[in-house]
């Protein structure tokens, strides 16, 4: 790929320390991808028994799908850039060729979040879960896809 493309984006959030530069480890990736496959058959097995654990498992297999496409590129966040930098540092790299895969991961944090700590109008069942397991699905599958093809970010 070429690295213009979200560069001044992800220079930024090396420079504000949201994400360092790590050994690029495919394998690695693919272990992250390999994850996020379960996770999302967890979710689905759960869905209706613990949609909230079902949600949190959604959250996460989106999570580290774009975690997976980041370390293929040698790059990873840090906790002071957190599950943000992830999304973020995805969306400015691929967010025209992956637009609408990444449409529902901001939807999905903050619904997960909501789940995480609710309040008395909170509320999420199986339904919610299966509704967004086909957009998880695709986007997982996607960073399968690419994790390959990318190439270590050289600043």
């Amino acid at each position: 790929m070429s690295w213009v493309r979200g560069r001044d984006e992800i220079l930024g959030m090396l420079e504000r320390a949201e994400l360092t530069r790590v050994v690029a480890d495919v394998g690695l990736a693919e272990r992250l991808i390999a994850s996020a496959k379960r996770h999302l058959t967890s979710a689905e097995q759960l869905s209706d028994e613990d949609p909230e654990l079902a949600y949190a498992a959604i959250h996460d297999a989106v999570r580290k799908a774009m975690a997976a496409m980041l370390q293929a590129q040698g790059l990873r966040p840090t906790t002071a850039g957190g599950h943000l930098t992830v999304q973020h540092a995805v969306r400015a790299q691929f967010g025209s060729s992956m637009g609408k895969l990444l449409r529902p991961v901001d939807r999905i944090r903050i619904t997960r979040h909501r789940v995480e700590y609710p309040d008395s109008e909170t509320w999420i069942d199986a339904d919610a879960v299966l509704a967004d397991l086909p957009a998880a699905h695709e986007l997982v599958n996607a960073a399968d896809k690419a994790i390959g093809h990318l190439t270590v970010f050289v600043p």
